[in-house]
């Protein structure tokens, strides 16, 4: 089974010069944990609610509030639509992270895989055994 073939596709994305705010909002709206981080139609990163609540804490406390390019994982974990789901999540288990960036042939960002997907990839596989 290829990751295509679970991941979410065409998640939602946020400009890197978007306020943390606005990040949280755009989560708390749609459900959603992570958002990838654009400059144009380019990823350079990654974040997610815990990071931009710890994020927004400090800003409170400190009166420096980063954008959302700033505090962004700078080194996503990118996979192709067609690699295989299980390689991808012991990969993402070896490595301890909750998501994975979802590219085409031509390398454009086409979707997200989480932790959350490889649940129901797991119940699709053992079905109602």
């Amino acid at each position: 089974m290829n990751i295509a073939s679970v991941m979410t596709p065409c998640p939602y994305k946020i400009p890197a010069k978007s306020s943390l705010n606005d990040a949280l909002a755009m989560m708390e709206e749609r459900g959603i944990r992570h958002l990838p981080v654009f400059e144009g139609e380019e990823v350079i990163g990654i974040v997610w609610e815990s990071l931009v609540r710890s994020a927004l804490f400090v800003c409170e406390s400190s009166k420096f509030c980063p954008d959302c390019g700033t505090i962004a994982e700078k080194d996503p974990f990118v996979v192709s639509v067609a690699d295989d789901v299980g390689d991808v999540a012991k990969t993402m288990a070896d490595r301890k992270l909750d998501c994975a960036l979802v590219q085409d042939e031509e390398e454009n960002f086409v979707g997200i895989f989480t932790s959350t997907d490889a649940f129901r990839a797991l119940y699709l596989f053992l079905g109602d055994q």
